[in-house]
């Protein structure tokens, strides 16, 4: 039994990078090596870097088994208000006008979530519906362009510099802090999370703030890669942040297999799925069935060895608990 639950454990910790490497491999192949040309490698890493960020922030409310599909229309206020101040006022208060709107739509939906008692999904699909119109509004007839000044944020140097340290502070409030081990504990079992005095709801506040943190500087990395905003930016975004994290094992049910790590390697795993099909000459539809039926495979194993891992701990137990039973 210590075997089988000990493979099991490894096959969990390894899966991202077996997809990583499968998926590579497989493209590698099918495009005759142009899936490794130095300029398509920087475009996987450029879209990735954004899904990376989002995906930092949206561990924490995955882990937690909740949702927020908010990210994608996030990203879409940050361009319009932010370019907007930009614009109007000053270049830089892109920057905390960004952060305004993503603290403030994560305090909003973790309010809802945790005190109104509202499914994290029908919440953040609310808000996201209600985001949109108001950025389609706002857009429908105007465009505003990022200025020079801040064009540095699109620089390659610039962006893994900030990726690295974002993803060092991510890893030590994730995996280091007590707030960390609550998120996944929550994740586990939140009503024992309560029973040891754990303001459970507060927890949940703070991550959905992070989560909407960090896709609104995920949004101004989009800004300043696309030197600007249209009524379209952003949209489809949260899902390939929830395909990065899901596809590389995060558990759908959240808990102690949430790790990022997974995410790390899910981002540019999902974007060398999508750009490889390109290559291939794929249409759009085909594309589009292909990424779903992988999310929906890697969906299915992960949840397949959760429940093998967690069979293989009770039977483990009894095991344990008749040769104690035995001794005595």
């Amino acid at each position: 039994m210590a075997k089988s639950k000990k493979m099991n454990f490894q096959i969990n910790t390894w899966l991202p990078i077996i997809i990583f490497v499968l998926i590579a491999v497989i493209f590698g192949i099918a495009t005759k090596g142009a899936l490794f040309g130095a300029t398509n490698l920087m475009n996987i890493f450029n879209q990735s870097v954004a899904i990376i960020i989002a995906g930092l922030g949206m561990l924490f409310v995955a882990a937690m088994g909740s949702t927020d599909i908010s990210c994608g229309v996030i990203v879409a206020l940050v361009g319009c208000f932010g370019l907007m101040a930009s614009a109007n006022v000053n270049d830089f208060l892109l920057i905390p006008i960004a952060l305004a709107i993503g603290i403030g739509s994560g305090l909003l939906l973790g309010y809802i979530n945790a005190k109104r008692k509202v499914s994290s999904f029908m919440a953040s699909l609310a808000l996201m519906m209600a985001y949109r119109a108001i950025a389609n509004l706002v857009l429908s007839n105007t465009s505003f362009y990022l200025p020079d000044s801040l064009r540095f944020i699109d620089n390659f140097a610039f962006k893994i510099v900030s990726v690295i340290v974002m993803v060092a502070v991510i890893v030590y409030v994730f995996h280091y802090t007590r707030f960390g081990v609550f998120v996944r504990d929550i994740g586990e079992n939140e009503t024992a999370v309560r029973h040891v005095g754990v303001n459970v709801d507060m927890v949940k506040i703070a991550a959905f703030a992070i989560s909407g943190l960090m896709a609104a500087i995920a949004g101004i990395y989009m800004v300043a890669r696309l030197g600007g905003t249209n009524n379209t930016i952003g949209t489809g975004f949260e899902m390939k942040v929830m395909m990065a994290l899901f596809i590389a094992g995060v558990p759908v049910q959240g808990g102690v297999g949430a790790k990022v790590y997974k995410l790390i390697f899910g981002a540019p795993t999902i974007i060398m799925l999508e750009n490889g099909l390109v290559l291939c000459g794929t249409s759009g539809a085909v594309t589009q069935l292909v990424r779903g039926l992988v999310l929906l495979a890697a969906v299915a194993f992960t949840g397949f060895m959760a429940k093998r891992f967690a069979n293989v701990g009770v039977e483990a137990a009894r095991n344990q608990k008749i040769v104690e039973s035995g001794e005595e």
